[in-house]
C-alpha cells in the first residue's frame, strides 16, 4: 500500500476544480451536443476474472492507504490499473464517519466470484468487492451527504446498466446515471461498501463467476439511501434541483480527476494512489 504526498493530492483537487468548473458551464448553460475532445483516449479491452471464450482474463486489483489528519478521512479517489479503470471508488474529504482512533483508511478493490444472479437482468462482467476500513480493519461508511460514489465499466458497448449491489442474498439496485464514457455508469450516493456490480436488462448467459447465493451475505448492508432503486421515489430533499444536479457533477469531477491523476503517475509506473 502507498499513500498520497501532498503534491498528488494538490494534483487531485486542481483537476477536480477544473471538471467541476466544466459541470458548473453545462448546468447554466447546458448543451445537448456531445464535447469535443482533443485527441483519443486508449480504452484496454476489458479484463475478466473468469473470462468466456475468446474474452481477456487478468481482472486487476487495488489497494491503497492514507492517514487521518485533524480527525477527517482525507480524498478517497482510486481505480483498478486498467485505462479506463473498471472499478472506482470516491468519497470527498472528510466524508467518511470514522470510529474514535482512527488514524488510517485502508481500501480495496478486488474482482470476486459473483454470488448469485440478480432477478431482474443479468450480471455483466466482474463483481467487485470494494473495501474501506481503519487500520483496525474496522468497515467504514459515509452518510449520503458524502456523495460517495463507485463507478463501473461494463464489457463491451452497453447502453443501459445498472449498478446494484449484494446485500443479505441477493442484489439490490442503486441510483445509477451513465458516465458517458465507455459503458461506464455511476451510482451515488453510497453509503456502504461490498460487492458491487453492473447489471443489464433480460436475460444473457450465466456469469463465469457465479455462485450460489448463500444464505447470509459478508458484504456490509448498505442504509436505506444506498439501496433505494431508479424507479423508487425518495423523500424530495429541501435542495432545488440544480443545487443536485451541480453536487453530482463535482462527484464525477473528481472521479475522472482521480483517474487523470492515475493516468499520468501509471504512465511514469507507479503504482495506484488514494
Amino acid at each position: 500500500m502507498v499513500a498520497l504526498t501532498a503534491r498528488r493530492r494538490r494534483a487531485v483537487l486542481s483537476l477536480a476544480l477544473g471538471l467541476g468548473i466544466i459541470a458548473i458551464a453545462q448546468a447554466t448553460a447546458p448543451s445537448n451536443r456531445p464535447p469535443l475532445y482533443d485527441g483519443v483516449i486508449p480504452i484496454d479491452a476489458y479484463r475478466w476474472l473468469s473470462p468466456p471464450p475468446g474474452e481477456h482474463g487478468g481482472a486487476k486489483s487495488v489497494e491503497a492507504s492514507d492517514l487521518v489528519e485533524g480527525g477527517r478521512s482525507p480524498l478517497v479517489a482510486i481505480g483498478t490499473p486498467e485505462t479506463p479503470p473498471q472499478a472506482q471508488i470516491f468519497v470527498q474529504p472528510g466524508g467518511l464517519t470514522l470510529p474514535p482512533g482512527t488514524t488510517e483508511i485502508r481500501l480495496s478493490i478486488t474482482p470476486v466470484a459473483a454470488e448469485g444472479q440478480p432477478s431482474g437482468g443479468h450480471i455483466a462482467g466482474n463483481v467487485y468487492r470494494i473495501k474501506v476500513t481503519n487500520q483496525d480493519d474496522t468497515a467504514l461508511s459515509a452518510p449520503p451527504s458524502a456523495l460517495g460514489s463507485v463507478v463501473l465499466r461494463g464489457p463491451g458497448a452497453i447502453a443501459d446498466a445498472t449498478v446494484e449491489q449484494f446485500v443479505n442474498g441477493s442484489w439490490q439496485k442503486l441510483k445509477t446515471d451513465p458516465s458517458g464514457f465507455a459503458s461506464t455508469f455511476l451510482a451515488v450516493p453510497v453509503t456502504q461498501f461490498g460487492d458491487f456490480a453492473l447489471v443489464v436488462p433480460g436475460s444473457g448467459p450465466s456469469s463465469a463467476n457465479a455462485q450460489p447465493a448463500p444464505s447470509q451475505s459478508a458484504s456490509a448492508a448498505p442504509s436505506p439511501e444506498a439501496t433505494a432503486s431508479p424507479t423508487t421515489s425518495p423523500p424530495s430533499p429541501s435542495v432545488d434541483t440544480r443545487t443536485i444536479f451541480l453536487a453530482l457533477g463535482a462527484v464525477v469531477a473528481a472521479v475522472l480527476a482521480g483517474v487523470g491523476v492515475w493516468l499520468l503517475t501509471g504512465a511514469r509506473g507507479r503504482g495506484p494512489r488514494i
